[in-house]
């Protein structure tokens, strides 16, 4: 046989070797420190009617309360019990328990009938283990805004917001008189809409409430509302909110620059072939640029053109769809939508590209945008080699790098799924828009002939809501949805009310409805609000996406322009009815920036939805971001040569992760002034640890 015709390890002792680096990842994973995760006791101090918790699937008063305790416990005792079976053994629907439904479905051409019942997504994922990357039970969150704070009134002022601008063109959002997208007049405009935030406890400081008032400071906030604070204006804790940064993301890259991504736009340069060949096959429009929109896809191209729904059409503005809602009747399948494919325009576009994603595909297409651009691999990576001898494929190229970006999407999904279900059960914003409403129209001592309001122990809490939402705001609510439950507007839906029954105290709730409008008929998924699935996805794919691509110039230190990669000096802006990119100058675009503000927007693009809030979104993005740093470096050892990766985090630390032959991975954390920052700390940030105290 000829000398090193078989590899040095084979068989057994290979077999012995793979053991080890299983081993290797284990002593990672345990030295890791491990997040504890608690909730905000709001299901304790609320019971029985638990109005600031996760109910919807079980059976619901008249006034959308959940209608028997023993229902909730029963859905967290088959939640969380190592017993299996108990959802279908154990647990009471509201289908079962013959609550609803009280609209009949009226589909185009079909016949008129009661909708079914939908199912929970997944409620026991967070039981499951992995054989890779930290385990769902050892990344957390911090414990959830309290119905009673500040920092929830906010969301809940944000996501009001959201919704009347749905249809308001990202690039009209700084015109003093903005018209949406079909010339219509918006109930609010986002100059107004800044004036309201800026007006809220949260925002002012001024009699600001804490979730925890026994762990916050003189701002008011404890350390991890304070953080969620300086993120929304750009690192300030006392700073406004402006236009430049109303609605978007926590990092700079978010900040800077359109509003939607290059990621989310633009193409690649179409004018060559595969491999660069001369596109002489037979195909419809190969010649295209970056501004017409087409990412390669192999021999395909993916548009980025995308299916928006009807302008100016949402739902669950009346009281019987909001409630059959809540006890989990499906109205999936009843959206409208426009005649014509658009770049993503308004806030509406962007939440239907989140209501039917493939939740991944963003960051997929992402990584073909680069690849196809040739953007360069994390110089710490072998390959390809100094000489040129080596090339990236198998390892440290376009397959590698393809498959990791979609395999920690299901790692993310674990983890987050753990926390919406085993610990904190936080009710969605559609939710909390009822108990606002009912807050509304149960006025203590304005009737002597009013019920007691239904909302139970939590009314108190609710009205302190109540009374730090902006009222100017809440009338434009009210007047919006009173415009939605028109009859014209209101057939639109395809669903049929007139057999409802309003309960008493809310014969009508016109001047007082608080409901968020929504832009999904079926409202948000059937799992709880916190943390956001997409929102986990995104820190997790971003961050895969940002360790394997170089993010730093020759010299390590300034970020990668997006010119140098992507486009030659410009940048695209969506044009104001969406058919065309625009090519816009003046502002420096990086690479890593466009993939914080995709995570940013595909993230908060739920909020515009209506079906989760900022701390949703930025606490996930971050647990994601440390589900994706576990798994990278738990693999660094495993190629059996020295490899490093380096990005900015998503709080704007410099991190970079190496692995050594058959040696522990390290993770080296510098913050923005360049001191050094404990790693323990970093993978703690954001949650509690196992020796906190509350």
């Amino acid at each position: 046989m000829l000398s090193n015709s078989e590899p040095e390890l084979t068989g057994s002792e290979r077999a012995k070797n793979s053991r080890a680096m299983r081993e290797l990842a284990t002593e990672a994973g345990r030295l890791r420190p491990h997040a504890l995760t608690r909730g905000n006791d709001e299901e304790a101090d609320h019971y029985p009617a638990v109005p600031a918790n996760f109910t919807k699937g079980l059976a619901h008063d008249d006034y959308g309360i959940v209608d028997d305790a023993l229902d909730y416990q029963r859905f967290m005792r088959a939640t969380n019990a190592h017993e299996s079976g108990l959802f279908d053994s154990d647990v009471d629907t509201a289908k079962t328990r013959g609550s609803g439904p009280d609209v009949i479905v009226t589909p185009d051409g079909g016949t008129p009938a009661p909708p079914s019942w939908r199912g929970w997504e997944s409620p026991r994922a967070g039981l499951c283990f992995d054989l890779e990357g930290p385990d769902a039970g050892a990344v957390g969150m911090a414990p959830s805004p309290r119905l009673s704070s500040s920092e929830l009134a906010a969301e809940m002022a944000e996501v009001y917001g959201m919704a009347l601008l749905r249809d308001v063109p990202f690039t009209a959002w700084d015109e003093a008189s903005p018209s949406t997208i079909d010339g219509g007049t918006p109930q609010r405009t986002p100059g107004q809409i800044v004036g309201d935030l800026n007006s809220m406890p949260f925002f002012t400081g001024t009699d600001r409430r804490s979730s925890t008032p026994q762990f916050s400071n003189g701002s008011g906030m404890n350390s991890f509302e304070r953080s969620r604070r300086e993120a929304r204006t750009g690192g300030d804790v006392d700073g406004a909110v402006e236009i430049a940064n109303l609605f978007r993301g926590s990092t700079p890259g978010a900040l800077r620059g359109p509003y939607i991504s290059q990621f989310l736009m633009a193409g690649n340069d179409g004018r060559t072939g595969p491999q660069g060949g001369i596109p002489s096959y037979p195909a419809k429009a190969t010649d295209f640029d970056a501004e017409d929109g087409y990412i390669v896809f192999g021999t395909q191209i993916i548009d980025q053109r995308v299916m928006v729904a009807a302008t100016g059409l949402d739902h669950m503005t009346d009281w019987a769809s909001w409630l059959d809602v809540q006890r989990g009747y499906d109205l999936r399948g009843l959206d409208r939508f426009e005649s014509e494919r658009r770049f993503i325009t308004t806030p509406r576009d962007l939440a239907t590209y989140v209501h039917f994603d493939a939740l991944y595909q963003a960051y997929l297409n992402a990584c073909l945008l680069l690849l196809g651009a040739g953007a360069p691999f994390d110089s710490g990576m072998p390959e390809p080699s100094a000489t040129g001898s080596r090339t990236p494929f198998a390892t440290f190229g376009g397959p590698h790098v393809l498959t990791l970006v979609t395999e920690i999407a299901t790692r993310c999904l674990k983890a987050v799924r753990r926390q919406k279900f085993n610990f904190h059960r936080r009710a969605r914003p559609e939710a909390i828009g009822g108990r606002v409403t009912l807050a509304g129209n149960f006025v203590d001592g304005a009737d002597a002939d009013q019920p007691e309001s239904p909302l139970g122990p939590a009314a108190g809490d609710v009205t302190r809501l109540l009374d730090e939402l902006p009222p100017a705001l809440l009338d434009a609510i009210s007047a919006h949805n009173a415009a939605q439950n028109d009859a014209a507007v209101h057939a639109q839906r395809q669903i049929d009310i007139s057999g409802f029954t309003p309960p008493t105290g809310l014969p009508t709730i016109e001047a007082a409805n608080h409901l968020l409008p929504m832009a999904f008929p079926e409202g948000s998924p059937m799992h709880p609000a916190y943390g956001a699935g997409h929102a986990t996805v995104a820190g997790g794919c971003v961050t895969v996406l940002k360790a394997f691509f170089e993010m730093f110039d020759a010299d390590g230190e300034k970020p990668l322009r997006l010119s140098d990669t992507l486009a030659d000096d410009h940048y695209f802006e969506v044009s104001a009815d969406g058919s065309k990119l625009v090519n816009r100058t003046g502002e420096t675009l990086t690479i890593q920036g466009e993939l914080d503000k995709l995570a940013a927007n595909i993230s908060i693009g739920r909020n515009m939805a209506g079906v989760h809030y900022y701390s949703d979104y930025f606490d996930s993005l971050r647990m994601g971001e440390r589900v994706a740093v576990g798994m990278l470096m738990e693999q660094l050892p495993l190629y059996g040569e020295p490899v490093s990766m380096s990005f900015t985090s998503f709080d704007g630390d410099f991190i970079e992760i190496a692995g050594e032959p058959e040696s522990l991975p390290t993770l080296s954390v510098r913050d923005a002034d360049g001191e050094r920052v404990d790693a323990d700390d970093w993978w703690l940030r954001h949650a509690y640890g196992e020796d906190a105290a509350h």
